[in-house]
């Protein structure tokens, strides 16, 4: 079976350490807020049973600018087979929202990459009347950055203030997302899904720039 030691993730671990590196740069992190969670079921795929799914996931607790030192100290592998998962090492526990990682990641296959953050744009949103509208969000975000519509061609989802790692947020996360790339929890961050953590990353930026030329705007 597959381990975090295992020299086949070398690559990987090294690209989390960078993008966690920048997210906490960012200051989008603080403590041990945000975590992220990437399907490396292709990578390890000689070394795990054909029908499971393995994923490199944020230790709950962990932070950003540890995980960017230390990685290996800070994830875990999830190894998920008939509705049940293994962690690797034993011990280690994930993030408390690893309930709609798990749950986003196995309703689109085609996505490799959940990165979520705590960028304080982001958060203040909550208190705008285009937080409450989905469709106003959008026109708005894409009328104020162009490229928006290049980058984000779905538009961004919105799910309304519910409880971190609870089954209501997980639930409501999958109903809001539909065919869109990112997800704005109300009142606590951003989630963004993509193949790659470049591409996750490139979405958080993007949409961290529109939301901060949008309060520039009305001040």
């Amino acid at each position: 079976m597959i381990d975090l030691s295992d020299p086949i993730l070398d690559e990987i671990i090294a690209k989390i350490s960078e993008i966690s590196a920048l997210v906490h740069s960012y200051g989008w992190a603080e403590a041990n807020a945000g975590n992220l969670s990437v399907d490396v079921t292709d990578i390890v795929k000689e070394r795990c049973p054909d029908d499971a799914r393995t994923f490199l996931v944020s230790r709950t607790g962990s932070r950003y600018r540890q995980t960017a030192k230390d990685p290996r100290e800070n994830l875990l592998l999830i190894i998920s087979k008939n509705d049940e998962d293994s962690f690797s090492p034993p011990y280690a526990k994930p993030t408390s929202e690893w309930i709609s990682h798990r749950s986003l990641q196995f309703a689109l296959p085609e996505i490799n990459v959940i990165l979520h953050t705590h960028p304080a744009e982001i958060v203040a949103l909550n208190d705008d009347r285009i937080a409450l509208d989905e469709a106003l969000l959008n026109s708005h975000f894409q009328e104020i950055l162009p490229e928006m519509s290049v980058y984000l061609p779905h538009g961004i989802a919105l799910c309304p203030l519910l409880p971190p790692g609870s089954e209501a947020l997980c639930l409501a996360s999958t109903k809001a997302l539909k065919n869109k790339d990112a997800l704005i929890w109300n009142g606590h961050g951003l989630l963004t899904l993509g193949k790659t953590l470049d591409q996750a990353l490139d979405y958080q930026e993007i949409i961290v720039k529109a939301a901060r030329i949008h309060f520039l705007k009305i001040r």
